[in-house]
């Protein structure tokens, strides 16, 4: 009857942020406008050039516009640069987006 007892407790947190629906994919690429939104950490200057080279490659017809037509997403202004994202994708008709995160 000396035994030790310990409190049993779960490791995972509650959620933060609530999953929601993702938008539809698109068909194709073809003909689209793509714009690369990068936080400035990680080697986009050397990924995204080798990643718009792919893409323009497969579909010629293409349109990219590069991570500093929108500037930094990282930093100490990154809500007002997430709020305003999609007002700044709508003003330049962007279909999709590939965005650059460093770990």
């Amino acid at each position: 009857m000396n035994e030790t007892t310990y409190d049993v407790v779960w490791p995972k947190s509650p959620r933060g942020v609530q999953s929601q629906r993702l938008a539809a994919r698109l068909d194709t690429l073809s003909g689209r406008r793509i714009a690369f939104v990068w936080d400035y950490l990680f080697r986009g200057d050397e990924i995204f050039p080798i990643l718009e080279r792919e893409l323009v490659a497969r579909y010629p017809d293409i349109e990219v516009i590069g991570y500093d037509a929108f500037g930094n997403s990282h930093g100490g202004d990154e809500g007002d640069f997430i709020a305003g994202l999609p007002d700044a994708l709508a003003a330049r008709h962007i279909d999709a987006v590939v965005s650059g995160m460093g770990c």
